[in-house]
């Protein structure tokens, strides 16, 4: 198994399309960003059409704030993974609480 170097932390900040907040950044050396958005939810959580355009503005804030011209991808950190609808397509992989402890 070959290792990926990293940075991690959470981000905030704003651009002309006003403010957002990450509650996880991994930037990675292989020139991607995991934006991670971490939710707690009794059952799978539901990703609705005004959600995913907060999440969509939340990555666009992100890269004009930051300037980065990597690949961002949007990770669901959740307790019970994310509902399949036409809304949830805007993740790029989810991690749920099993994955955590395994």
């Amino acid at each position: 198994m070959t290792a990926l170097l990293t940075d991690i932390s959470s981000w905030r900040g704003k651009s002309d399309l006003g403010e957002a907040q990450i509650d996880l950044v991994i930037d990675r050396r292989d020139r991607v960003i995991n934006l991670c958005e971490i939710k707690f939810s009794v059952n799978s959580f539901t990703i609705e059409k005004n959600y995913e355009a907060k999440l969509r503005k939340k990555i666009e804030v992100f890269r004009q704030a930051t300037g980065t011209k990597k690949a961002l991808q949007l990770i669901m950190i959740t307790t019970n993974g994310v509902s399949k609808n036409k809304y949830s397509s805007i993740v790029h992989s989810q991690i749920t609480i099993d994955d955590l402890f395994v």
